[in-house]
This record gives C-alpha cells, structure tokens and sequence, in this order.
C-alpha cells in the first residue's frame, strides 16, 4: 500500500497521487493543503489527517467530506467530529504512527 505524506514546504504534486492509496495530511497545514483532496478523490486515493496535538478548523471546509480517516486527541471532540463532519472515521487518543491506522 503506497502513502503519500503532504509536506506543506513541499506538497505532493498531483502526479505523485496516481496509485497511492492514501494521502496523509498533517494537521497543522490542513489550511494550506486542503486543495489536495480534490485531486486525490479523483486519483483514487484515500485522504487521512493526523490532527493530533492541533486545533482543527474542519466545520466550513467542504474538503473534509473528503477525508476518510481524522485522528484527534480527544474524544469527545472524536464523536461530535464523527457525527458532523462526514468524516468515515475519526479516532482519538491513538499514539502510534497514523500509518497503523491505514486500511
């Protein structure tokens, strides 16, 4: 399974999303890299966001309706975010890699 982590001093370009299976964003450049969903969806790539240790600013953005995977650190915030956001899966308090998350 290929994983494309975005670095938002380098972002992936839209080529290198072809056969990935996930594209992993971090949190804190969410702002900057929420464009990346929409090629994503359309390469077939799933898109995960390790928001861990970041305030999040996921509610305006119809981007998110594009992630399937949202890693937070708690889970109150977890379940509302699970409920609301149209988000397939969010999960709270994992403390390994987001990659043992991937399916």
């Amino acid at each position: 399974m290929r994983v494309v982590r975005a670095d938002p001093n380098q972002p992936p370009e839209r080529g290198s999303l072809r056969d990935a299976r996930w594209l992993v964003i971090p949190g804190e450049a969410w702002g900057e890299l929420r464009h990346l969903t929409m090629f994503a969806e359309l390469d077939g790539a799933l898109v995960a966001i390790d928001g861990r240790g970041v305030e999040l600013e996921l509610e305006a953005d119809i981007q998110r309706r594009a992630v399937h995977l949202l890693v937070v650190d708690d889970v109150i915030e977890a379940a509302r975010l699970q409920k609301s956001a149209g988000i397939t899966k969010v999960v709270a308090g994992h403390k390994g890699p987001i990659e043992a998350l991937l399916w």
